[in-house]
């Protein structure tokens, strides 16, 4: 794989950056070598990126096998199974029950019983800074997040008013929103990239004035999750950057001006966030999401200690603020950060296959199917 051109100019330029960065002091922490040169990136994100590279490592050295095969599995999910059927969802439990039931409250990542990674579960990933920011921006999606509230309208339970609850923080606005520089509205995806012109969009929450600001305002958060995905899933990070570049390309040939602004500030590899604010969520499934695929959940904001019930699986996750979770898909303020497979499919960009327990170093060090020859693979990685 050549290394990707990304725009000196694009926001993802510099997530690239910090991403090689994480992914080579990953790979330092875990075999104690000395600290990797510093990247040309801004002290605070920097600061942070060494948090999450020391996060990230504990999770690897403290691998849990369970019980289950993660293609079985979703060979048994039927394709727009959403998890809210309670007699499916009985029927799949009972057919892949867990082995055991585990409470986890430490950095660790799950593998099923062929090596294919489940879930990284990342405790204090975030720093205070990244927190501060991330509240910052969520204040500033108040009116945003206020108009996303619904109320009777069937199967909308994401936006309907009795999801959502009052905080102890009068500054939070409840709600749940989408962003994305270039998605499909909902009904309009593509099947195919043979289409007769460029139809993806801006989603409603970032059009006007306020679109890019907003953009900004999440980069550094954009930043840690895209550092992240390089290390847990290279494949899906290298799919996301390939995808961004040729929806770039695409925007500007056909003189759309404003997706190629939100482009330009967009600094995740991931092609839509949702920021969701004090709404009780029950347990679903995003149908859209490729199950190779990983979503990433990052949580801030002061709430009573909370845990993430994963009932398929048997796990308990511990759910305090400045959390990580990064899911193999199917499965307070929180930001997750996800691929549309049809945004992919649009620009005929390569599904993925599932990550590999066992190619996560190689996956580190010979992502471009170089071999790593020597330690100073902070310059040698694309």
């Amino acid at each position: 794989m050549s290394a990707p051109q990304i725009p000196s100019d694009w926001a993802l330029s510099i997530s690239h950056t910090a991403s090689k960065f994480v992914a080579s002091q990953c790979f330092a922490n875990i075999h104690n070598l000395p600290p990797v040169p510093t990247p040309p990136i801004d002290l605070i994100t920097y600061m942070a990126c060494c948090q999450l590279s020391r996060v990230l490592s504990q999770a690897y050295l403290n691998p849990i096998r369970l019980d289950i095969d993660l293609i079985r599995y979703n060979e048994a999910l039927d394709k727009h199974q959403s998890g809210l059927n309670e007699k499916l969802e009985r029927t799949l439990f009972e057919k892949f029950p867990p082995s055991f039931e585990m409470i986890v409250d430490v950095p660790c990542v799950f593998i099923d019983a062929g090596g294919r990674v489940l879930l990284w579960y990342l405790p204090g990933a975030i720093n205070d800074m990244i927190r501060d920011d991330m509240y910052a921006a969520t204040v500033g999606m108040g009116d945003l997040l206020k108009k996303s509230i619904t109320a009777g309208k069937a199967g909308l339970w994401r936006t309907d008013h009795l999801s959502f609850h009052e905080g102890v923080d009068e500054w939070l606005t409840p709600g749940c929103i989408n962003l994305s520089p270039c998605w499909f509205q909902q009904g309009h995806e593509v099947l195919g990239h043979a289409a007769p012109k460029f139809s993806p969009e801006v989603s409603a929450t970032l059009k006007g004035d306020h679109g890019t600001q907003l953009v900004i305002s999440m980069n550094r958060s954009a930043i840690l999750v895209s550092a992240a995905l390089r290390v847990m899933h290279p494949a899906l990070y290298f799919a996301g950057v390939d995808t961004l570049l040729k929806l770039g390309r695409c925007a500007r040939d056909s003189g759309l001006e404003d997706i190629c602004d939100r482009i330009l500030h967009w600094a995740s590899v991931f092609n839509v966030a949702s920021i969701m604010c004090n709404r009780r969520s029950p347990p679903h499934r995003d149908p859209k999401c490729r199950p190779e695929a990983f979503d990433i959940m990052t949580s801030i904001g002061v709430y009573h200690p909370a845990v993430m019930n994963i009932e398929n699986f048997g796990l308990k996750l511990r759910y305090d603020s400045c959390v990580m979770v990064a899911f193999s898909c199917r499965l307070a303020v929180v930001w997750a950060w996800f691929m549309r497979d049809s945004v992919h499919n649009f620009v005929a960009t390569p599904r993925p296959d599932f990550a590999r327990y066992d190619c996560f170093l190689e996956g580190i060090a010979t992502i471009d199917n170089r071999v790593l020859a020597t330690y100073h693979i902070y310059a040698g990685l694309p």
